[in-house]
């Protein structure tokens, strides 16, 4: 076995840094493609095929050796071939969530082949989902991306410690080791939304989980992890980047530790363990706690935020979900059930949605500043996150003093109304409505789903028509877990989900 990194130079996320050349570390302006040459790489990814392993070494090829070439390994960030900011795993939740409809029109107009099957088959969650040969950079898939960049930062992490260090890199490595476990805890959370049971403490230890691939051999045999192991290596990989990552970063596409903080905040609200979640929650607004308000948006035909996050106040880490064709304008239009929540006065409305020619309301909200949706880290979420905490632990004054601190920055001067109460219940009602409403089109709605559904209160059943065709996804079944890929299963020999 043998495995090959090839460096190639192309423009770098840091150029949208005005000050980029300032910095020693990133003078060569590098960027990083790596091809593996493993006869073993089916194991995590899905979509390599015998040409792949017959690429030829080039003139430009050469192996990562110094601090800067690993560093530039993570700062991958747009690339369409291996990025580390675009293409997150969400694509699956985002289809299979409660935020937007196709017509029939449009569901017969889709795109055939083996790349646009597995998002129809999401759509009315049908039982088999992959039929095998999906992905590859055209249409990467959500299991082969997560594990490319969990390889990428295995790569760096295990590279990392081979180093001779120089005098004065010891910030510039920390910030590397640090935002290697980031980025490997960030996909290992993603893909436990889509490809893991909700998390349940009480069942976790004994509910199948990921592979966990913490070496830079793809070709190492593993079995599924369990549910409680997964989470505890996020959470391990979490606490040990955010001593060695500064408050802010360089650039929005790189993590810090106000990144880790809100990742931490969600990866514990998810989990139900509260009194963490609201402490870091609050940890994050300690170092960064801006809110963009809303009426002084210069609200158009475009898209409504700065391109990469640029100027806006909320965005804490950068990053895109894939741009599947089913959630493109051109075909998918927003759910009438989340327009319907918003009520006058609410500049979101405006800010996040646009009617096009046929009348259909179109998403032009994510913070990314283009089609690509938002699938990052920012401010908005960490207050909500803290008011859903502290209604949960009954610190209702608390959790309204979060909750009208965001609204405030959400509607209209004159039509703004302080929200006041002092039943804990209500409280975590609009919490729950209000992180509907800020977050739409994030990647959170499906995993919100997952884990509401545990409380009857909150339990939603999906439906979706299509002629007259009628599909519905009930709470807490089996097809809230969505399955591996089919060649994970036959070359890693994993145990497959029920569905």
């Amino acid at each position: 076995m043998r495995m090959l990194i090839i460096l190639r130079h192309v423009r770098s996320p840091l150029a949208y840094k005005q000050d980029f050349n300032c910095s020693p570390l990133y003078k060569a302006n590098m960027k990083i493609h790596i091809i593996l040459l493993l006869s073993g790489l089916m194991l995590t990814l899905t979509s390599c095929g015998e040409a792949f392993l017959d690429v030829k070494p080039s003139q430009n090829q050469r192996i990562p050796a110094t601090l800067a070439d690993y560093q530039a390994l993570l700062d991958n960030a747009t690339s369409n071939a291996d990025p580390m900011n675009i293409r997150s795993s969400h694509t699956l939740g985002m289809i299979g969530a409660d935020e937007f409809q196709l017509t029939e029109a449009k569901w017969k107009s889709f795109p055939a082949g083996v790349n646009y099957s597995y998002m129809k088959n999401a759509y009315t969650w049908e039982q088999q989902i992959y039929e095998g040969r999906e992905g590859g950079t055209v249409n990467p898939i959500d299991f082969e991306t997560g594990y490319k960049r969990i390889l990428r930062c295995n790569l760096v992490l295990d590279g990392l410690t081979k180093l001779n260090l120089l005098s004065g890199e010891e910030q510039a490595m920390n910030n590397a080791r640090g935002s290697a476990l980031f980025y490997r805890a960030f996909d290992y959370y993603n893909l436990a939304q889509l490809y893991c049971p909700v998390y349940q403490s009480e069942e976790a230890e004994s509910t199948l989980g990921l592979p966990l691939r913490l070496n830079p051999d793809p070709t190492i045999k593993l079995t599924r992890a369990s549910l409680a192991a997964t989470y505890q290596q996020v959470l391990k990989d979490l606490e040990e980047a955010l001593p060695l990552l500064e408050k802010t970063s360089l650039v929005l596409f790189r993590p810090s530790k106000t990144a880790v903080f809100a990742l931490l905040a969600r990866v514990y609200l998810q989990m139900g363990n509260y009194v963490q979640a609201e402490k870091y929650a609050l940890l994050g607004l300690g170092l960064k706690d801006q809110l963009l308000d809303f009426n002084t948006l210069t609200i158009g035909s475009n898209y409504t935020f700065p391109l990469y996050g640029n100027g806006n106040p909320e965005v804490i880490f950068n990053t895109t979900a894939f741009n599947a064709a089913i959630l493109d304008a051109s075909f998918a239009h927003v759910d009438a059930s989340l327009l319907a929540i918003y009520t006058p006065g609410d500049l979101r409305y405006k800010a996040y949605f646009r009617k096009n020619a046929a009348n259909q309301i179109l998403f032009y909200g994510s913070y990314y500043g283009n089609n690509l949706l938002f699938t990052g880290l920012a401010t908005d979420e960490l207050y909500l996150v803290a008011a859903e905490s502290m209604a949960r632990l009954n610190k209702t004054t608390e959790s309204m003093k979060m909750l009208n601190t965001l609204r405030k920055c959400r509607y209209e001067k004159d039509s703004f109304v302080l929200l006041e109460t002092t039943d804990a219940q209500q409280v975590l009602d609009w919490v729950i409505e209000e992180r509907r409403k800020e977050l739409a089109f994030r990647g959170l709605r499906w995993e919100d789903l997952r884990r509401l559904n545990k409380e009857p209160r909150y339990a939603k059943k999906i439906t979706r028509q299509l002629g007259t065709l009628k599909f519905e996804l009930l709470p807490n079944t089996l097809r809230w877990t969505w399955p591996f890929p089919l060649e994970s299963i036959q070359l890693g020999n994993y145990v497959q989900n029920a569905r």
